[in-house]
């Protein structure tokens, strides 16, 4: 069978050259131009940004084709699947170029692109989608994920069978005698088997079953690939751009031959050869490199819960430091980042101030913890989850955003325990104490027992510290717990050294 479909290929590179010599004097003598996209490491919303800005500066330079050169393991789903449509909507011939391996969310988007190119001893496929702790997802995930590989197979005129045993590890995938490839489920398998079917297993399946990962050599007898390089200059001299009825396309020679004897000469007009084309690599810059590290789902995760630790640690010290600093800096880096990722992280870093601005009112104006404090706990939380869910899947989010929390309260534990024994500490917050004994005062001493029973007004609000009228004489107090208005009659109930407590007094 590998034969006899390497003979049918040869006899059409042969009919293709030589159906090709009226048109090759044809070809333009200009220099074409390509993009070259790399799609390194793992797949994340960086990457996303990356490969965004490449296809419109490719639209914008009115490039012949854009070359993708993936070996990468694959990564966030989300993130290939916003790839695959941004590689889809433009109307640039793309070409994949399997620079080694192309797995999971890389043989996704390997097959949105018009032709596939392999390396020597490269691989596609095992595209089921797992956790990020590696675990297989629910039937509901994988059916996603198995439906939208078969379209995009479909719309690249690839065998969508083959794509979807790529994904779900239950699908047989065989291949008939007539050399039909189809998958099917283990009962339709089973029935096949019984009835005497003959048929070739290319991928078991059922309970014990295994994802389909194609060799180049497999990948070119099923039809998947297009060809073999083992460079990008290799690629490009196996290309012709031409015009199919009107529409650009990047064909190898044996594509053009196959579109020549299906359309007619007439409708399959040459362009130009890829042979010496320009080659332009999409360059990432050191920007970009830290945009991707810093919006990794552990990183950002990190990145907040320092920054919140950070404002913990300063609402505990005197003044503004070096916590309350690197708090912010953390925060913003965490806002920023993601808002390269084209997330609308403004309005989500606003409600975040706003929530903090929130708390803080609740600590230090309004007494006990009420409206304002859980309405500052609630923006908190839901802009950073707002971030998280757009950058990521459902379960990253839910990961990251409880790894912040937990991060934050465990440094957060470790400090109050650990800071008051060192030194630094000690410089920060004052620990001696100075008592009239020992101590110096400001002002002469006085002995405020003679007002313990007495009643006054209070001058300013008690929120819970101010200043009441008793005798003529203005003095500072504090309530014993209760926020108490200005104007409102009070009495002094307990004098400790030279503090004063007060209480409303109830007029009725």
């Amino acid at each position: 069978m590998k034969t006899k479909r390497r003979i049918f290929s040869g006899i059409l590179i042969l009919l293709g050259s030589l159906l090709s010599i009226p048109w090759l004097a044809a070809l333009s003598s200009g220099d074409a131009l390509v993009y070259v996209i790399n799609i390194r490491n793992e797949i994340g919303n960086g990457l996303r940004v990356y490969i965004d800005n490449g296809i419109q500066r490719a639209s914008d330079a009115e490039v012949d084709a854009i070359i993708f050169d993936v070996h990468t393991p694959g990564g966030a789903v989300g993130a290939a699947r916003d790839i695959i449509d941004a590689i889809q909507r433009t109307e640039i011939p793309t070409i994949a170029y399997v620079n080694t391996e192309a797995i999971s969310a890389g043989a996704m988007i390997s097959l949105s692109c018009d032709q596939i190119v392999m390396r020597h001893g490269g691989a596609i496929g095992d595209s089921a989608p797992v956790s990020i702790q590696g675990e297989e997802l629910s039937e509901k995930a994988v059916s996603y994920i198995r439906g939208k590989i078969r379209a995009t197979a479909e719309r690249g005129g690839r065998n969508p069978d083959i794509a979807a045993a790529m994904v779900d590890k239950r699908l047989y995938l065989v291949r008939f005698t007539n050399g039909e490839i189809i998958t099917l489920r283990e009962e339709e398998y089973d029935e096949r088997k019984e009835v005497g079917a003959e048929m070739e297993i290319i991928a078991a399946g059922g309970a014990e079953g295994e994802l389909l990962t194609l060799t180049t050599e497999e990948a070119l007898e099923y039809n998947l690939a297009d060809g073999e390089a083992d460079s990008v200059e290799d690629l490009l001299g196996l290309y012709q751009i031409v015009e199919v009825n009107g529409e650009r396309k990047a064909l190898t020679v044996a594509g053009v031959a196959r579109k020549q004897m299906e359309l007619g000469d007439d409708n399959v007009k040459a362009i130009k050869s890829l042979k010496a084309a320009i080659q332009e690599t999409v360059l990432v810059t050191w920007a970009d490199r830290f945009v991707f590290f810093i919006t990794s789902p552990l990183i950002s995760a990190t990145l907040l819960g320092l920054g919140s630790l950070g404002l913990f640690v300063e609402i505990r010290t005197p003044g503004f430091g070096v916590p309350g600093i690197a708090g912010i800096i953390c925060l913003g880096l965490f806002f920023w980042g993601h808002r390269l990722l084209d997330i609308s992280a403004d309005y989500a870093a606003l409600a975040f101030i706003i929530g903090v601005a929130l708390l803080l009112v609740e600590l230090f104006v309004i007494p006990g913890f009420g409206i304002a404090g859980i309405a500052g706990i609630v923006l908190m939380l839901g802009s950073v989850f707002f971030v998280f869910q757009n950058a990521y899947k459902l379960e990253t989010a839910v990961f990251g955003l409880s790894f912040a929390i937990i991060l934050a309260f465990a440094l957060a534990i470790a400090l109050s325990y650990i800071l008051p024994k060192t030194r630094t500490w000690n410089h920060l917050v004052l620990d001696a104490v100075m008592d009239s004994g020992v101590g110096f005062h400001s002002a002469p001493r006085e002995d405020f027992q003679e007002y313990l029973g007495k009643t006054g007004i209070a001058l300013t609000p008690l929120r819970p510290a101010g200043t009441v009228r008793v005798d003529d004489k203005r003095i500072d107090v504090v309530t014993a717990g209760d926020f108490i208005m200005r104007e409102t009659p009070v009495k002094i109930i307990n004098v400790e050294g030279s503090k004063i407590f007060v209480e409303a007094i109830d007029e009725t």
